[in-house]
């Protein structure tokens, strides 16, 4: 595909995946400030971003999980960024060979593996994820525990950066410290304690020149700090009892890329497309099939959804025929191009 079409694509997909359909308010806004740091639709910048700096074998490490009901659920997360995570392993995988590596808090991890299992993973140990790639043969990445008090998540991430040195870090719906080194929901209300504390994570990465990259959906989530101004001018200066984001809750590690997206999983389905279109490999994409069979598991494997209060396969209020849906549009914008 070539640039000119490649660029149609990805402005599409920033428009899907940004697309405020279950009414939350904040999209535009954070995608408005997100694409200002760019002079390209936001997903194709990512997708430049990682075709330079991930070449074949690379390990590349994929954070998520979010455990938002901390007193109610205090050992259950929620059904955003899961099937992101595993969605964008496997196009990585697929449409630039790299050695995925997903981390979470140990809680999760159990239900992590379900969900990539979902996605066509077998998850082992990391020591092993090589062959995978040599060989071209199966799909396997490691599903991977970090800590969530701060002393031990500050020397996890340098020894996970030591032993792996990945070319890529990502975050997807992961909550993000602020100044103070809390985490808040968008209410407002401090749930740092169960949290891994994944910022650590992407300030080890930033240090030792590592490309970063974020999706996020709320302004409450790690490289949120990218458009920290837009959200305070913004998202604080509604109406009194209409505010949609609060001081507090907006976090301080930056990222080099910053992603929104109206769901997370929808940032990390396009970003899969866009690699998929970009390097011709068109089984990276994502499909509705796989989407049934992922947000299945992931209901089965106990991740909620937190708009709907129940265990389940919609996602952030959104049900599963409207993922499906949004899935099929998606490939639809980079399939409809290619034939052309």
């Amino acid at each position: 595909m070539n640039e000119a079409k490649l660029t149609e694509v990805a402005e599409a997909l920033d428009r899907l995946s940004n697309a405020d359909i279950s009414g939350r308010g904040v999209i535009h806004t954070l995608y408005k400030a997100a694409r200002d740091k760019v002079d390209k639709p936001v997903l194709l910048a990512a997708v430049d971003l990682l075709r330079h700096t991930v070449q074949p074998g690379d390990p590349v490490v994929i954070a998520t999980g979010w455990i938002d009901q901390p007193l109610v659920a205090p050992q259950c997360g929620e059904s955003d960024g899961p099937a992101g995570a595993v969605v964008l392993a496997r196009a990585l995988r697929l449409a630039l060979k790299a050695v995925p590596l997903i981390v979470t808090t140990d809680c999760l991890i159990p239900g992590m593996q379900r969900v990539a299992q979902a996605a066509g993973f077998h998850c082992l140990e990391p020591e092993v994820l090589h062959h995978s790639v040599e060989r071209n043969k199966l799909l396997t990445l490691s599903v991977l525990p970090f800590p969530r008090e701060r002393e031990q998540a500050r020397s996890e991430a340098v020894k996970l950066i030591r032993r792996f040195k990945p070319a890529a870090c990502i975050a997807i719906e992961c909550g993000g410290m602020n100044d103070a080194g809390l985490i808040h929901n968008m209410g407002g209300q401090e749930i740092s304690e169960p949290q891994s504390k994944l910022d650590y994570l992407f300030m080890a990465a930033r240090r030792e020149g590592i490309a970063t990259l974020a999706i996020g959906d709320g302004g409450n989530e790690i490289g949120m700090a990218n458009i920290a101004d837009a959200i305070r001018e913004n998202l604080l200066s509604a109406k009194p009892g209409e505010s949609v984001c609060l001081p507090n809750v907006i976090p301080s590690t930056p990222v080099d890329l910053l992603l929104t997206a109206a769901i997370s999983n929808w940032g990390a389905y396009a970003l899969a497309a866009v690699l998929a279109a970009s390097t011709g490999i068109l089984d990276a994409l994502h499909k509705p099939e796989a989407e049934k069979r992922i947000l299945s598991a992931s209901a089965d494997a106990g991740f909620h959804d937190p708009i709907y209060g129940a265990v389940a396969s919609s996602v952030d209020g959104c049900s599963l025929e409207t993922h499906l849906a949004m899935v099929c549009l998606m490939e639809e914008a980079v399939l409809c191009r290619q034939a052309i």
